[in-house]
């Protein structure tokens, strides 16, 4: 069953309600509603299937009039409930109902079970097309539950490890601001204790998402923390997470290299102007922002310029309204798209498979127009394809290409490609043997969705002896697999059921702005360094042992330690933790004893 966010979930109801209603009732006789109220829960609704997560509850409707009703929820008015083996990607599972109360009203009732944790449950009422109330019940687990092996703990999902420790192994939907309906990127916090089991791990791509969280703590009890567990991002429908880019440039392919330039590095833009008077607003924008480029040119007929500059100065305009910023690859006007001019560099000047979108409108007209563009522009060649009415597809360079694209019956051309794989990951694998192997991440084209079942399936079809794994990301299920041939690629993007992605940019991005917090020599520390994160050092600075703060740990230390105990010398809040060596929080002679068993040791 197709999972979305708890939210959407009665807006998709309420919308497809509305629609297929046919209110017969006068709006003298329909009922204003006040509110709305759940007001019984099952007892047993913890140890609940998935399938009866609402049986029994009860919604109460007022009305302005001062009426009430009552409304349970029957076995037979479930709509559908996530089947239970899903919740062991996200430690959630959603159950929706609708209730028709009579010919002008009706009631929703929705529930999202964060297993371990709580269960929220929404009820909203309609009346007619703008009558709504809704209201939100939240209910934790008790303390004594027994937990199963996956459970949620303030939207993050783990598992318990054979030693019964813990692994951090995934995040549920972020939490929205109701008011905006935007996500907000949370602080998430890394407890050491979960039910009195340590968090030791964090696992591969545990917050790999399309958003990301604006800090992370991590506390030293985690000593394994695996690869893209923290500031990665999957952008499947942009074209990067250009989160350092001004907001009036446009996200394209090729914006995203503005963020790594260099500030005196140059590039070639198009700067529309939505002024009333664009020529003088862009002589005002030339003279204050880049006067000193050579380069400028304003079209009067599509009110827009082009000029050369550096990023610093494209970034000086962030500022500046009514105006956007195109990075391009040339001047010139041609109908080839950013992808040929990337493939084409990637390549160093070599042919590659290009899509030539013609104008036709019969297939005679067709087959003429490609017989003439293979002898004016690609040297007779006849080792070209076309597609009904609309493609050639033919091997060719850049310089070719160039010419074609002048040509009045070309629409546009682009790099063609297996209709499942995107095209940053067949620019990598191109020139590459069969033999090639990478890692890939695939999910199920078109936003629909598709089960665990689906993906093994597929994963066997195609990915035979090859690890995989398939978690939820952001709500969305993906697969990642491992070490796959170019072959195997090739061979399974030709089928068009998955989107196929490369882990290169811009499709994995990392979040520059993430900030890590965790103690100096922790796993964390060593994950932020090697990632290019942010870190922050949390607690104290000095090793724990070194009470005198001279920054390395000796005898001496042990002998502020016994002063200590015998009151002889006091210590501060942070030697006092620096002392209490085996962290039992007690500062005694056993402390002494492992300190200075510690330094013989070492």
């Amino acid at each position: 069953m197709k999972k979305i966010k708890f939210l959407s979930v009665l807006l998709a109801m309420l919308t497809a309600f509305s629609c297929i209603s046919a209110f017969s009732t006068s709006a003298a006789e329909t009922k204003t509603i006040s509110s709305v109220e759940i007001t019984e829960v099952p007892n047993d609704i913890f140890t609940r299937s998935t399938e009866e997560l609402l049986y029994g509850l009860k919604i109460k409707i007022s009305y302005s009039d001062n009426t009430s009703g009552t409304y349970e929820i029957a076995k037979d008015l479930i709509l559908y409930g996530t089947a239970q083996d899903e919740s062991t990607t996200t430690g959630l599972i959603q159950a929706a109902a609708i209730i028709s109360v009579d010919d002008s009203t009706a009631l929703f009732v929705s529930a999202a079970n964060y297993i371990g944790d709580f269960i929220e449950f929404q009820a909203a009422a309609m009346s007619g097309s703008e009558n709504y109330q809704e209201c939100t019940e939240r209910v934790s687990y008790p303390e004594d539950y027994e937990f199963p092996e996956i459970f949620c703990k303030d939207y993050l999902v783990y598992k318990t490890n054979p030693d019964d420790t813990l692994t951090l192994i995934n995040h549920n939907v972020i939490p929205l601001d109701l008011s905006t309906d935007e996500i907000i990127p949370p602080e998430i916090v890394i407890p050491e204790t979960i039910h009195g089991k340590t968090v030791t791990a964090v696992a591969d791509y545990a917050l790999l998402g399309y958003e990301h969280p604006s800090s992370v703590t991590i506390p030293s009890t985690v000593t394994s923390i695996g690869e893209y567990a923290f500031g990665y991002c999957i952008d499947f429908y942009r074209c990067g997470d250009n989160h350092l880019i001004p907001d009036n440039v446009l996200d394209t392919r090729l914006s995203k290299k503005l963020a790594a330039a260099d500030d005196d590095e140059k590039f070639i833009v198009r700067i529309s102007l939505y002024s009333t008077t664009p020529r003088v607003q862009g002589n005002r924008l030339r003279l204050k922002y880049f006067k000193d480029c050579t380069d400028y040119e304003y079209d009067a007929d599509e009110e827009e310029a082009t000029a050369t500059i550096t990023k610093a100065q494209i970034y000086s305009m962030k500022d500046v309204e009514d105006i956007s910023i195109e990075v391009l690859n040339t001047k010139t006007p041609n109908c080839l798209t950013d992808e040929v001019y990337d493939f084409f560099e990637y390549v160093n000047g070599g042919k590659f498979p290009a899509r030539i979108a013609i104008y036709a409108v019969n297939e005679d007209e067709m087959t003429e127009a490609c017989q003439s563009f293979s002898k004016k522009y690609f040297g007779g060649r006849t080792s070209y394809t076309t597609d009904g009415l609309m493609y050639m597809y033919i091997d060719a360079t850049l310089a070719e290409l160039e010419k074609a694209s002048a040509d009045e019956l070309t629409a546009y051309i682009d790099v063609n490609t297996p209709e499942g794989i995107e095209y940053d990951l067949f620019k990598k694998l191109y020139y590459e043997s069969d033999s090639y192997k990478t890692d890939i991440f695939l999910q199920v084209k078109y936003f629909e969705e598709s089960t665990e079942k689906e993906y093994k399936t597929f994963a066997r079809r195609y990915f035979s002896g090859c690890d995989y794994k398939i978690l939820m990301c952001e709500n969305t299920r993906i697969m990642i697999v491992k070490n796959v041939t170019k072959r195997d690629v090739i061979n399974a993007g030709s089928e068009g059921t998955y989107q196929i992605n490369t882990f290169s940019p811009p499709i994995m991005n990392n979040y520059l702005s993430l900030v890590i917090y965790g103690k100096n020599g922790s796993a964390a520390q060593t994950y932020a360094e090697n990632n290019s994160i942010q870190f922050v050092a949390t607690g104290s600075e000095y090793q724990l042992g070194d009470v005198n703060l001279d920054g390395t740990v000796s005898v001496t230390d042990a002998t502020e330690i016994l002063k200590y105990n015998v009151e002889l010398v006091a210590f501060t809040d942070e030697q006092k933790e620096l002392a209490d060596f085996d962290k039992n929080g007690i500062i005694n002679v056993a402390d002494v004893s492992e300190l200075q068993r510690s330094i013989v040791n070492s």
